[in-house]
């Protein structure tokens, strides 16, 4: 309801991300699943703005280039061919990380790859981040029952803002995004209803600045 209701007031909404909580909140519920997961929706001003993909991509999980086509088979960086076992067609694998000019695939097939259409390509060992987040839930020693999990904001940062731009969060609480920004060295601005959560936030904001202080002067006199 929230995201239609910002679309309404003529916000595009992109995309929900799946917040999946390895170990959620127990309930003794009985006439439904057990919740385990929250909603992220990606939502902005214009059809066109600042994402940077680069930023969160991931590791692939395994040791492939292409980690199967639209049939779902796994074909390595060799050809796969299936007309063998009834199918009709040849694939050379579905992943196109960074393209890769003017090398000769044969120089080294570890690395370099040749799509269907012809294009080389260099394997970065990475691919797109996913739309669900698997990312536990935060335990905070101060009074604050929402506390986001660093993990779960550290993506958000880096895809949304360049370094030394401004984030903001006008429902800061215990100042996760406050602090995870510092960390990424982005600006940050919160706002909350509570002067008590306010000062929670400036007090975990002086801490990590604190220790981020400290160990900068230890790796200098290293």
């Amino acid at each position: 309801m929230l995201a239609f209701a910002l679309r309404a007031d003529e916000w595009y909404l992109r995309q929900d991300i799946i917040w999946a909580k390895p170990n959620p909140m127990p309930e003794s519920v009985r006439d439904r699943c057990t919740k385990a997961h929250e909603y992220i929706f990606l939502l902005s001003k214009s059809p066109h703005y600042y994402f940077d993909a680069e930023a969160i991509k991931e590791p692939c999980v395994q040791d492939e280039i292409a980690n199967g086509f639209r049939g779902g088979a796994y074909c390595g960086n060799k050809t796969f061919d299936n007309s063998a076992g009834g199918g009709n067609r040849e694939n050379h694998g579905n992943l196109k990380p960074t393209r890769y000019g003017g090398k000769k695939y044969s120089e080294n097939p570890d690395v370099f790859f040749r799509m269907k259409s012809g294009s080389i390509y260099k394997f970065t060992g990475k691919r797109n981040k996913r739309d669900v987040w698997t990312v536990s839930p935060a335990q905070f020693k101060e009074v604050h029952f929402a506390t986001f999990p660093p993990e779960l904001i550290k993506p958000c940062i880096l895809a949304g803002c360049p370094e030394g731009v401004t984030v903001l969060d006008p429902f800061m609480g215990s100042g996760t995004t406050l602090v995870t920004s510092n960390k990424l060295d982005r600006n940050c601005v919160g706002f909350d209803i509570s002067p008590d959560y306010c000062d929670m936030a400036n007090r975990r904001r002086e801490y990590t600045m604190a220790q981020q202080s400290f160990f900068r002067k230890e790796i200098l006199r290293g």
